[in-house]
């Protein structure tokens, strides 16, 4: 299709798209059952998809304080129950990676069934769910084995794990298959399914009082914006997505069939912020009414993440090779790290109460 067709065709659909009413948002949470998590050593994983660098970021100085060698291809990335180690799918060598977290060094590899996308962690059930796009399962890895000790069969390949905010369910989507399966990480069962209108980009979630999850809010290939999901009625409520823009602000390259791909709840919980390749910025909606809050103009936006007392927002900037830092008070981009190739995907990862990189609650190997 030309170009000229094909922005025309999408400035159509996001005016389109905008007529639904917007009406009455992988972080971990601020409070869980294990209490306040505010106060708690954070670090902010930002992979390379065109690199073997993945960079850690500390979220209070906003500066890269360590960076993972020899991972080619990095995806995902996710956090030992215990602090223990990160890790991170290699879609080079069909593998994830454990990384020890303060040396930052290789200790292992697990080989994977196929090619894997992202991977995703129940610090309750103590096991990664790894999605496997070169086959259609998830395969779940014990952490105190890390070793692979179950398949769980899904529709298609999977693109993206992500692990409800309570740790009971992991919830797999996929690209071709239209479908996310939701999977007991109690027993790694699939508990149920649900089929969408278009492929399941990143999804992330709210919870109710009692830490149960509330809503989905899942992208789907082809729509700007976001679709809400009410988890115990398993059906979509809403289809939401920004303002439209003029001609001039849209971008045609680097969408990927997917305008939307990024999406973040705050771990206060008041507000959700979601990426859009469409439009080169990031949007908020306060929580949990839904209730538009503005924008910020990035440059090629991919993954978001939090800092846990929900001031920043960090932004994988894929197009400029680095990491922007969104003070979302501000409504401003406060700082912008050099990373390596192509960075997307990017993860808050939370230690232990007590933890240090010097030693402590998890140093006992």
């Amino acid at each position: 299709m030309p170009r000229s067709l094909l922005l025309k065709c999408f400035l159509v659909t996001t005016v389109a798209l905008y007529s639904v009413e917007v009406s009455a948002a992988q972080t971990h949470r601020t409070h869980t059952a294990e209490g306040d998590l505010s106060n708690r050593f954070s670090r902010i994983i930002q992979t390379n998809s065109a690199s073997d660098q993945v960079h850690l970021i500390d979220p209070t100085t906003h500066q890269i304080v360590g960076v993972i060698e020899g991972i080619p291809h990095n995806h995902g990335s996710a956090l030992h129950a215990d602090g223990l180690y990160y890790y991170i799918t290699n879609e080079h060598d069909e593998t994830v990676e454990v990384v020890d977290t303060r040396t930052h060094e290789i200790v292992k590899s697990i080989p994977l069934a196929a090619n894997p996308n992202n991977l995703s962690a129940s610090d309750v059930a103590r096991k990664v769910y790894v999605a496997i796009s070169g086959a259609p399962l998830v395969q779940v890895i014990d952490m105190d084995t890390n070793e692979v000790i179950k398949n769980v069969p899904t529709p298609g390949g999977v693109h993206n794990t992500f692990v409800t905010p309570d740790g009971r369910f992991a919830l797999a989507g996929m690209i071709g298959a239209q479908t996310i399966t939701v999977i007991d990480t109690s027993t790694d069962e699939v508990a149920w399914e649900l089929e969408l209108d278009g492929g399941v980009r990143p999804f992330t979630f709210d919870t109710n009082p009692d830490g149960s999850t509330r809503r989905i809010f899942a992208q789907i290939t082809g729509w700007h914006g976001f679709y809400v999901i009410d988890w115990e009625r398993r059906e979509v409520v809403e289809q939401i997505s920004p303002p439209p823009q003029p001609l001039s602000k849209l971008v045609v390259d680097g969408i990927q069939s997917a305008p939307s791909h990024g999406a973040v709840v705050l771990p206060d919980e008041s507000a959700l912020w979601i990426s859009s390749r469409a439009t080169a910025s990031i949007y908020g909606w306060s929580l949990p009414d839904l209730e538009y809050i503005g924008s910020v103009e990035i440059g090629n936006p991919a993954w978001l993440t939090a800092s846990m007392d929900s001031r920043y927002v960090f932004v994988g900037v894929a197009s400029h090779n680095e990491a922007a830092v969104v003070d979302v008070e501000r409504m401003e981009v406060v700082q912008r790290l050099p990373v390596g190739q192509v960075p997307k995907r990017n993860y808050t990862a939370v230690f232990p109460e007590g933890w240090s990189e010097e030693g402590g609650v998890a140093n006992d190997r």
